[in-house]
């Protein structure tokens, strides 16, 4: 077996780098170096936020990361709004990365933003949500807890408490993806209660060579509802 490679864990909209908390520790129990930034403008970062902090910006941060540790053979994981961003870190430093995963996430297309995936309705009602909170460029929290995490009472409200605004312009930069990505790409999918925003990652990952599939049976948010079999599956990549 030869060395473990680097991990850099990219969290979903409405967080932080707290969101990996859990899995980080496990990982980093077992002698595994992990990265789990938090993404510009968002949580303890969230007075960096400008009406131009998008999607760019995010993919910049984690790949000056990267770049600036010398990070290589790194296993990057994208969780949910997460997966658009490590799509731009594989365009922009691909020779690092050696295996890219989608945790219930994005995979954009070459030049697609989040607006383009989501449709009119989304932009719609997310800058009207941005303006009744009285903050045109960050959208509040848009999502149940519970239907994303499946928890309930104070624990559910306690992390409700920690969710953050997302800024509106990740939603409409386009998207830089590698032409043909030079990681190996894995999909895990979140099967229980799925939200019907990754189907057709799913169909094409379960499908093809080119990918490797697992299923997780829990809500989109598999970050807390099963830790430890997020933590395997990485654990796995990293381990080769």
């Amino acid at each position: 077996m030869g060395l473990a490679r680097p991990c850099v864990l990219v969290h979903g909209g409405w967080c932080g780098g707290w969101h990996w908390d859990e899995v980080a520790a496990r990982l980093r129990a077992r002698g595994l170096r992990v990265e789990a930034p938090t993404l510009p403008g968002m949580a303890e970062r969230a007075d960096e936020a400008t009406p131009d902090t998008g999607l760019h910006a995010h993919v910049n941060d984690v790949a000056r990361l990267i770049e600036g540790n010398d990070l290589n053979d790194v296993v990057l994981v994208g969780h949910s709004y997460g997966g658009a961003v490590v799509t731009g870190v594989a365009n922009r430093c691909g020779e690092r990365i050696a295996e890219l995963v989608y945790l219930d996430g994005f995979v954009p297309r070459h030049g697609e933003s989040l607006a383009d995936i989501l449709g009119p309705e989304f932009v719609e009602t997310s800058r009207a949500a941005a303006r009744n909170a009285g903050t045109p460029h960050l959208i509040p929290p848009m999502f149940s807890v519970e239907a994303s995490v499946g928890w309930t009472g104070q624990r559910a409200a306690d992390h409700a408490a920690r969710m953050c605004a997302q800024p509106l312009a990740t939603a409409f930069d386009p998207t830089h993806a590698p032409r043909m990505p030079s990681a190996r790409r894995t999909f895990i999918a979140c099967s229980a209660q799925p939200l019907g925003l990754f189907d057709r990652y799913v169909a094409e990952a379960r499908a093809s060579t080119d990918w490797l599939y697992f299923e997780l049976p829990c809500p989109h948010d598999a970050v807390h509802a099963m830790p430890a079999a997020v933590a395997g599956i990485i654990e796995t990549l990293a381990t080769p």
